[in-house]
C-alpha cells in the first residue's frame, strides 16, 4: 500500500457470460465455412478446459490404470503360459496386483503433491524475476476500503482459507496418499506368516555358533538328492543345504548324492560342494557323471524311466544300506526350498512320524498329485486345500500335517531301518508283532510268512509296479510298501513346507500366496471354492479302479 492505494491483481478478472455470448453472436454472421472453424475451435477449446477443469480426477485415474496395467503385464509374461487356470483364480491373481499398484500410485501421487505445491510457491516467484519484478497493478482509493470489522473479517476468511482451503485439501490428500505408501511398505515387511520362519532364529545360532553336534535332537541324518541339469537350482539348493547341515551338526550328517547326463554345470558345482563338504568335516558321496545306470533314450512316463529313477534313487541310498549308522533319510529333488523348512519337516508332529512330506507346488497348483493320496486311498485335488475328505481338509486349513496314504511331493523324510539290513537296524523301532492284514496277491513278496513281523522283513527299496499293480511312480510304491510290509502307518503331508522345481511358481506360493493378506483371501473368501472339480486324474476319470494301494490313476 502505498499514499493511501491498495494494490490489487488482474488475475482475478473473469470474462463475463456477456463477452461469451457477443462471441456467439459474432460467430454466427461468419462465412459457413469460418462458422465450422470457429466451432471446431470452440469444442477443443471446450474439450481442453473440460479437460483441464477434471485434470484432477483423470490425470491420477489414467496413472492408476497406467501402474495396473504394468503389474499385469508384469504377471502376464511370467506366468499366463501354460498355466492350470483353476489354480490361479482371477480374484486372487487381481488382489496381488492391487497390493503392488496401490502403494505405487500412493507413492506417485504423494511425490505428485509435493512438486505441486513446490510449484505453486515457486513458479510465481520466477515470473516475477523475469518480469523485473513487476505486476500489473490498479490503484484503488483508500475511502472505498471496507472498516477496520470487515478488515478483521477479511483476515478471518483469509485463515479459513489456508485452514480448510486448497492448501488444508492438499495436506489432506498428501497423508492419504503417503499412507497407502506406508501401507505398501507394511505390506512389504510383513510377507511371511510368522509360523512360516520359526526355525530361523535356531539355524541362525548354529550358523554364528556352529557346533559338530548341531542344535537339533542328537539324530543322525543321511541326506540323498539325485540331480541331472540342475544348474538353475542348486546354487540356492547347496546354500541352504549348508544352514540345514549346521543346524543338524557336522558329526550328525552324511551326504549322498548322485548326478549323472548332465549337460551344464552341474557336475562341476558338485565337486566345489564336495571340497566344501570335506572342509566342514561332514562325511559324504558325491558321484557326479556317473554312468553306471544307463538313461533310456525316451524318458517319458512309463517303466523305463521309473526304472531308471528307482535305480538311481537306490544307488544314492547304498551308503547307508551298506553301513548303517543313520536314523532317518531326509531325500530331496531337486527343488526351491528354505533351510528353515527342511527344519519344518524334521519337527513335523514334534518328530512322531514314519515318513512325512513337503507340498511342491507349481503351474498345476499341487505338483505331485500322481503320487499323493489322501489318508483314504483316494485321489486329490491340486486346488487348496487339496484333500476332499474332511481330517486331510481341516488339516491344510489350519496349516497342520494332514494325514495321507502316500506321498512324496519333493522332499521327504522317513526312518531308515526299513531300507537297511536286519543285522544294522536298531532294536525297538520297528514292530514285532505279525502284519494285522497280509500282503494282497499283487504284491512282489506275495506269498509271505503269516508270522513274520516288520522288524524281521527283509529291507524294501525302490521299485517298479508289478503286472498286477496299478501303474505308480517309484516314489508311491516306496510309502505303499512302508504301510503294506512294516506297518508304518504315519504318514503325514506338511503344507508349511512349501517347494517348487521352477523359481518364479516358488516365489509364488512361497511368499506370495503365504503372505497374510492373500491367505486371508484365499481361507476366508475362496474356502476352495471349486477345488472339488479339479480333482487331478491322469487319463480318463471314468476308469479310475481301486487296489490294494487305493484309487488308481487310469493313464491308458
Amino acid at each position: 500500500m502505498q499514499n493511501g492505494w491498495r494494490q490489487m491483481n488482474y488475475a482475478s478478472v473473469r470474462p463475463s457470460a456477456d463477452q461469451y455470448l457477443g462471441w456467439l453472436v459474432s460467430v454466427s454472421k461468419r462465412p459457413p465455412f469460418n462458422r465450422i472453424l470457429a466451432a471446431i475451435v470452440w469444442l477443443l477449446a471446450f474439450a481442453f478446459s473440460f479437460l483441464w477443469r477434471t485434470a484432477f480426477i483423470t490425470l491420477p485415474a489414467l496413472l492408476f490404470w497406467n501402474i495396473y496395467k504394468k503389474f499385469a503385464a508384469d504377471w502376464t509374461r511370467d506366468y499366463a503360459d501354460g498355466i492350470f487356470e483353476p489354480a490361479w483364480p482371477v480374484a486372487r491373481t487381481r488382489l496381488v496386483i492391487l497390493m503392488a499398484t496401490i502403494p505405487t500410485w500412493g507413492l506417485c501421487m504423494a511425490a505428485g503433491v509435493v512438486l505441486w505445491a513446490f510449484g505453486d510457491f515457486l513458479l510465481p516467484r520466477i515470473a516475477r524475476r523475469r518480469r523485473g519484478g513487476a505486476d500489473y497493478e490498479m490503484s484503488i482509493p483508500m475511502d472505498d476500503l471496507p472498516n477496520a470489522s470487515t478488515q478483521r473479517g477479511h483476515r478471518s476468511h483469509s485463515l479459513r482459507q489456508i485452514l480448510f482451503g486448497r492448501y488444508y485439501l492438499r495436506t489432506v490428500a498428501f497423508c492419504i496418499f503417503a499412507s497407502m505408501a506406508l501401507f505398501g511398505l507394511y505390506l512389504y515387511k510383513t510377507y511371511e506368516l510368522p509360523g512360516d520362519y520359526r526355525y530361523r532364529p535356531d539355524i541362525e545360532t548354529a550358523l554364528r555358533v556352529p557346533k559338530p553336534s548341531g542344535y537339533h535332537d542328537g539324530s543322525k541324518v543321511f541326506i540323498a538328492v539325485i540331480l541331472n541339469n540342475s544348474m538353475g537350482v542348486l546354487p540356492r539348493w547347496i546354500r541352504e543345504f549348508n544352514k540345514v547341515i549346521q543346524y543338524l551338526g557336522t558329526d550328525n550328517v552324511f551326504i549322498s548324492v548322485v548326478e549323472s547326463n548332465s549337460g551344464d554345470g552341474t557336475p562341476e558345482m558338485l565337486d566345489e560342494w564336495k571340497i566344501t563338504l570335506d572342509k566342514m568335516g561332514v562325511k559324504n558321496l558325491i558321484r557326479t557323471r556317473d554312468s553306471t545306470i544307463v538313461r533310456p533314450d525316451d524318458m517319458s512316463t512309463a517303466t523305463p524311466r521309473i526304472r531308471f529313477l528307482s535305480d538311481t534313487r537306490n544307488l544314492a541310498l547304498a551308503p547307508l544300506v551298506e553301513q548303517g549308522g543313520y536314523d532317518t533319510v531326509l531325500f530331496s529333488n531337486d527343488i526351491f526350498i528354505e533351510a528353515e523348512s527342511v527344519v519344518e519337516l524334521l519337527k513335523t508332529k514334534e518328530g512322531e512320524w514314519d515318513m512325512v512330506c513337503g507340498l511342491d507346488l507349481g503351474r498345476w497348483g499341487m505338483y505331485d498329485a500322481w503320487v499323493l493320496r489322501d489318508r483314504l486311498g483316494r485321489l486329490v485335488s491340486s486346488l487348496w486345500p487339496y484333500f476332499l475328505e474332511d481330517a486331510g481338509m481341516d488339516a491344510v486349513m489350519e496349516e497342520e500335517p494332514a494325514p495321507v496314504f502316500t506321498c512324496w511331493n519333493g522332499i521327504v523324510a522317513f526312518r531308515a531301518d526299513p531300507i537297511l539290513p536286519v543285522s544294522l537296524r536298531t532294536p525297538g523301532r520297528l514292530s514285532t508283532s505279525p502284519l494285522s492284514r497280509p500282503l494282497p496277491e499283487t504284491h512282489p513278496t506275495y506269498p509271505q510268512n503269516a508270522s513274520l513281523t516288520p522288524a524281521q522283513t527283509p529291507p524294501i527299496k525302490f521299485r517298479v509296479s508289478e503286472e498286477k499293480e496299478c501303474f505308480s511312480s517309484e516314489s508311491f510304491l516306496f510309502p505303499y510298501d512302508l504301510r503294506r510290509q512294516f506297518d508304518m502307518q504315519r504318514i503325514y503331508v506338511n503344507p508349511r513346507v512349501i517347494n517348487s522345481y521352477e523359481w518364479k511358481h516358488y516365489w509364488w506360493y512361497k511368499y506370495v500366496t503365504r503372505h497374510w493378506m492373500v491367505d486371508w483371501w484365499i481361507k476366508n473368501w475362496e474356502r476352495g471354492s471349486g477345488m472339488q472339480f479339479a480333482k487331478m486324474v491322469v487319463g480318463d476319470r471314468k476308469k479310475v479302479w481301486n487296489w490294494d494301494g487305493g484309487e488308481c490313476h487310469p493313464w491308458w
